[in-house]
């Protein structure tokens, strides 16, 4: 699991890289300013749901909102990577947005959805009181 974690930390740095690198030869033009927070809210979203993954992974086991936190910020990534493989333009982008997709989905079958299945503790039952003997 620590190499889970540690690719988790890994696909957080490049959510946060990759786009950049990418708009570098024609990144020169002045974005709208709207859509551009809307972007950046997006990929600090994406990268937020991997990176509590990386550094929180051991928690999830014990903490039943740490795990639906996980979950709700692990859907960021997967509906963007949906949604840019359906309108992709460029092999480049289908590649990458299949391996966030197919990795979001191990992520999350891995730490959140058994977890959420998974059965508590049974509640102890009372102590017997006993009679002191005389």
């Amino acid at each position: 699991m620590i190499f889970v974690r540690l690719l988790c930390l890994l696909a957080g740095i490049m959510i946060l890289v990759a786009p950049p690198v990418m708009l570098y030869p024609n990144g020169n033009v002045m974005p709208d300013a709207f859509r551009a927070a809307g972007v950046l809210v997006g990929l600090t979203l994406a990268s937020s749901g991997f990176f509590l993954i990386g550094m929180a992974g051991h928690r999830m086991r014990r903490s039943p909102q740490l795990r639906s936190l996980a979950g709700l910020l692990l859907a960021a990534p997967l509906l963007g990577s949906l949604a840019m493989m359906w309108r992709g333009g460029s092999p480049l982008m289908l590649w990458m947005c299949s391996a966030m997709l197919s990795l979001t989905i191990v992520l999350y079958m891995t730490f959140v959805m058994p977890l959420m299945s998974a059965q508590g503790h049974r509640r102890m039952r009372e102590r017997e009181v006993c009679e002191p003997h005389f």
